[in-house]
């Protein structure tokens, strides 16, 4: 029998321009969402007036007042994203509430609270596949700007496969992302003794619970789309950011020449006939257009 659909909400951690942040915002009402929790981890004042105003938005100044109940604000942004998702589940009324960043956009060919009214009760949360976005130098400027996404290399790909893919960088990215391929989730609110986290979530144990991941409804990632800013952000992410846990890619990027680095990008990141083929071959590939401008235009104030 056929569940009814259910009210679902997103909690961010961000700190990013207004632009950004009134994207991530309008996307997400668009796709349905009944609340939108932004927690902006630099205190900006201002943004976060323009986002109360908005209905079924709640900006919240992360700053030292706001940190004084933990004793101090946690150094990582990890654990900061962590403890914000743990208060906003405390309290909220909500069944259902989804932790991204705010360069992640959940999307879906269906209504997603129609898709968690039939299939949430099985698991505390339901975990849901990364796309991350290719640059493509032909679209025009909408803030966050890709149009088509590549998932992640299932686990039993073999090694000859993901060569004809990525061809000589394939060892680089053994599972097809640059980022993190562990998806984000949906969690259930009212499970005595939950803990959600930044990817997934667990009954106080050190290790997450093991849920499928689905690709019903992905979480697109810009993660790379924007050449300049990733490469701004490179020495941080090879030395503490995600790359750390890829090895081989971080002792690369971080030895390669700014050409070899380039090249890399342009073989890997860019949305060439190519690799959009051969992602699209593999059964990869996640197209969408958002209209994230379009969209902030239609906000009501």
């Amino acid at each position: 029998m056929a569940k009814d659909a259910i009210q679902w909400g997103v909690c961010t951690t961000a700190k990013a321009p207004l632009p950004q942040l009134l994207a991530f915002v309008a996307w997400h009402k668009h796709l349905g969402a009944a609340h939108i929790w932004v927690h902006l981890d630099d205190a900006d004042a201002v943004s976060g007036a323009v986002l109360n105003q908005l209905g079924g938005v709640t900006a919240i100044l992360c700053d030292d007042a706001y940190w004084a109940v933990r004793g101090a604000r946690p150094k990582r942004q990890e654990p900061r994203q962590s403890y914000n998702m743990q208060r906003v589940y405390g309290l909220a009324e909500l069944p259902v509430i989804a932790h991204v960043d705010v360069d992640e956009y959940l999307y879906s060919d269906e209504p997603i609270g129609a898709y968690l009214g039939r299939h949430g009760d099985e698991h505390p949360f339901v975990r849901v596949a990364p796309a991350e976005a290719l640059h493509d130098p032909a679209l025009d400027d909408d803030i966050f700007t890709a149009r088509q996404f590549r998932l992640p290399f299932p686990a039993k790909m073999t090694a000859k496969k993901k060569a004809s893919i990525l061809g000589d960088y394939a060892p680089l990215l053994g599972t097809n992302m640059l980022s993190h391929r562990v998806g984000k989730s949906f969690f259930r609110t009212g499970l005595d003794g939950f803990v959600p986290k930044i990817h997934a979530g667990s009954f106080g144990g050190p290790r997450p619970l093991s849920v499928p991941v689905t690709r019903d409804i992905v979480v697109l990632h810009f993660h790379a789309q924007d050449k300049a800013a990733w490469l701004d952000a490179l020495p941080h992410r090879t030395i503490n950011g995600a790359y750390r846990f890829n090895e081989p890619l971080a002792e690369f990027l971080a030895s390669a020449s700014q050409q070899e680095v380039e090249t890399f990008y342009n073989a890997t990141q860019v949305a060439r006939p190519e690799l959009v083929d051969a992602l699209s071959d593999n059964g990869l590939l996640v197209e969408a257009k958002l209209g994230l401008r379009d969209k902030i235009d239609a906000l009501e104030f």
